[in-house]
């Protein structure tokens, strides 16, 4: 029988979960995983304090301030990593993906699901590759980068919510290792803007990496049919969509298997 050790913090004005499971907890354990708790926690600060839009003295504020000269901390590693790929990101999704949606540079779409891949694969993977948990999870808001022992029977059991109707799921999953992101309208929306007429109300990917997924799940929310059909079919995607019509699309390794009203 598993059991599950669970935190909660409070970082970028949302909640962010972190699990452990195992199938028993020794006091000494638990002072190990409180410190590394801490160090996520830290962790996201600094994240918070690097890339926040609404924090005056962050990286990302003074990069869209055009008055002032670009200084050496702004070469700092991770900055210069999550500009490239944000930019990276708007080009492979055909600019449906835009750093830049509200006219100036904010990388908040990319920064969350980068930031806790990098926070699990940093403090909660060597854990589980060590034998020391037998899973570990992070969501933020319902974006999550989950792992399992490779030699363990666990799976992660995964609901994604009718943004209609909250008390009911309109996909499950099970996984071991691996992200899912969910993006839509009816919440965490402020960083989708399009030109284009927003048919999708919500859309869910499941792959291997939050940082990949969380910006394709962003992308299939803004795009037309023709064009979410190309992207799905050419990165192979797994996941759901709903439309504004209440139609509900299954997608399953670039094919998509289902096509039903919620």
């Amino acid at each position: 029988m598993f059991k599950f050790k669970t935190y909660v913090l409070k970082r970028m004005n949302m909640p962010f979960t972190i699990v452990f499971v195992r199938d028993s907890f020794d006091e000494i354990l638990v002072d190990v995983l409180n410190q590394i708790v801490n160090e996520i926690d830290k962790y996201l600060q600094n994240v918070e304090e690097k890339f926040s839009p609404f924090l005056s003295e962050s990286l990302v504020s003074r990069h869209t301030d055009l008055g002032e000269e670009l200084q050496d901390d702004f070469f700092d590693i991770e900055y210069q990593e999550v500009y490239s790929r944000s930019i990276i990101a708007k080009k492979e999704t055909h600019g449906l993906f835009d750093p830049f949606f509200d006219g100036k540079y904010n990388p908040t779409g990319f920064v969350k699901g980068w930031a806790i891949e990098n926070a699990f694969m940093k403090y909660i993977k060597p854990l589980i590759d060590n034998n020391i948990l037998e899973a570990g999870a992070i969501n933020g808001a319902g974006d999550m980068q989950v792992g399992t022992r490779l030699d363990s029977n666990f799976s992660w059991k995964i609901g994604i919510e009718n943004p209609e109707d909250k008390e009911k799921i309109i996909a499950k999953y099970s996984i071991k290792n691996g992200a899912v992101a969910t993006s839509g309208l009816s919440k965490k929306g402020q960083h989708i803007k399009s030109d284009n007429d927003i048919n999708h109300v919500q859309v869910t990917v499941v792959g291997t990496y939050l940082s990949d997924v969380d910006v394709l799940a962003t992308a299939g929310v803004v795009a037309n049919e023709k064009i979410w059909r190309e992207i799905i079919n050419n990165k192979q995607l797994t996941g759901i969509l709903l439309t504004k019509e209440g139609i509900k699309r299954v997608f399953e390794e670039g094919k998509i298997t289902d096509v039903e009203r919620t």
